[in-house]
């Protein structure tokens, strides 16, 4: 291909996007043909064809018909470069359009050939999942994998569609000489399933949580399952498995399949009637805890249901920040069933010395030794104090249901007692207690005050007084002795 024809052929690979459809062409079309077909007459063929594709022609195939005789007659005239520019618009049209060398002269076929080969190219879409639909510029191509031959050099939308997955939508170009493949990964969809039941306006449970009351829509996707209980009082609770797949929504537990159309799946299910109800009487320690039977709140304890649809039940007790209970109980019909929550747990404090108060989390909760009321389960700061004690804090991790003992020992607040006298050499005694000769350092005495420190020796009044004891303090007392009297 010369340089000549290659610029034409790219311009109009550019340009060369709208045709224009009309009616009042076709008798140039029939004139142009007679010309071509029976006379011969290329000049006069030329000019007719020319006017029907001015004038516009109302079908697509008359005016693909239209440029390639067209190019026909400009074959027979020795323009070459016309040619191909007419017949670059027949093969725009339609890319699939090839000529029979049977039927036309080899002069034709080469031109057409050529024109067309810098033209087209060949296109592969892949998609995942496969099978799917394929659509280049809004015409339905084929499905995945697919490879097609035949497509004009530019740019082009692609669209892949599959169902129960997302449609995708892409801009491509085919590039001459090129490996002009496509991969295009679709995403799941998400259907709505719209559930009724009979009677209506039952709980529908999603794994195990409430969400909400039939009718009730909601959402799944391909090969996903949902399993769902339908629950109202005075009918049997009814557990079943949801799955989409390609066959639409399966029912598991009713051996139904239910169609999908345009985005939508409709599901009916049937409740089947209890037997008479039973009661429930829930307790709990301590009392006031909200209660939850199946999920759904019911009131506080204590608590009694007056009417319960018999089966296996869950229920849950709950106080916030406190403790939270789930325990399942079989309800039978006409009978009562009785459930008692122990939530958190106690703890008994015993001390040395006794009468130690005892805070827990900062809150004054009694004195040594005594047991606390129920307490949250978790981590617990206690602080024991006692006058003339050191303070001892410790942590305590309390669990569901435990009576827990404590056992401290509280050390003395203790300071120091240096006696002296003049002379030295006298007895102490505090509290009618012997202590030592002076001079005297006492080592860990109790803090407070003692008002009964007695100092005696042989010639010499008894002598006595007070000293106060302060914690980790050195406390000092003198005595000057007064001698004895003669008489």
């Amino acid at each position: 291909m010369n340089k000549t024809s290659c610029l034409i052929i790219i311009i109009l690979s550019i340009l060369i996007t709208v045709e224009c459809f009309a009616e009042d062409g076709e008798p140039y079309l029939e004139r142009g043909l007679k010309a071509y077909n029976k006379d011969a007459d290329f000049d006069k063929s030329i000019v007719e064809l020319q006017k029907a594709i001015e004038i516009g022609l109302k079908d697509r195939a008359d005016m693909i018909q239209a440029h390639l005789y067209l190019g026909f007659a400009y074959v027979g005239k020795g323009k070459r470069i016309d040619a191909m520019v007419e017949f670059a618009k027949a093969i725009n049209l339609n890319p699939e359009l090839n000529l029979d060398p049977k039927v036309y002269s080899s002069k034709i076929v080469n031109v057409f050939n050529e024109t067309k080969q810098g033209l087209v190219d060949s296109l592969t879409i892949v998609s995942t999942p496969g099978s799917a639909d394929v659509f280049l510029d809004g015409k339905k191509m084929g499905v995945t994998p697919l490879k097609l031959t035949s497509i004009i050099v530019g740019d082009h939308v692609l669209k892949v569609v599959k169902e129960y997955f997302q449609p995708k939508e892409i801009d491509i170009r085919v590039d001459k000489g090129e490996d002009n493949r496509v991969q295009v990964q679709l995403e799941k969809a998400e259907v709505e399933v719209r559930i009724t039941s009979n009677p209506p306006e039952a709980i529908v449970y999603i794994s195990g949580t409430p969400s909400g009351k039939t009718p009730l829509s909601l959402k799944i996707s391909l090969d996903k399952e949902l399993n769902i209980k339908l629950a109202k009082e005075e009918f049997l609770d009814k557990e079943l498995k949801i799955r989409l797949s390609s066959d639409g929504i399966t029912l598991y537990g009713t051996n139904n399949v239910f169609p999908v159309k345009d985005g939508i799946g409709d599901i009916q299910i049937d409740l089947s009637p209890a037997p008479l109800p039973g009661s429930l009487k829930i307790t709990s320690i301590p009392p006031d805890a909200v209660v939850y039977l199946d999920s759904v709140e019911v009131g506080k304890t204590p608590l009694t249901i007056p009417k319960v649809t018999p089966g296996n039940r869950e229920v849950r007790v709950n106080i916030i920040d406190f403790d939270n209970v789930t325990k399942k109980i079989e309800v039978v019909s006409n009978k009562e069933a009785s459930i008692e929550f122990v939530l958190g747990g106690a703890i008994s404090f015993l001390s040395v010395p006794n009468s130690v108060q005892v805070f827990v989390d900062g809150k004054y909760t009694g004195v040594t030794p005594f047991k606390t009321e129920r307490l949250s389960v978790g981590s617990h700061q206690v602080k024991f104090t006692k006058e003339k004690y050191k303070d001892k804090n410790i942590t305590v991790l309390l669990e569901r249901e435990q009576e827990k003992e404590i056992s401290i020992r509280l050390l003395a607040q203790k300071g120091s007692l240096s006696v002296s006298s003049d002379p030295s050499g006298a007895e102490v005694y505090i509290n009618d207690e012997f202590k030592g000769i002076t001079p005297l350092f006492i080592y860990g005495l109790p803090i407070g005050e003692y008002n009964y420190i007695t100092l005696t020796k042989t010639g010499y009044d008894r002598m006595g007084g007070g000293a106060s004891i302060e914690e980790n303090e050195v406390s000092w007392y003198f005595c000057r002795m007064t001698r004895l009297r003669k008489r």
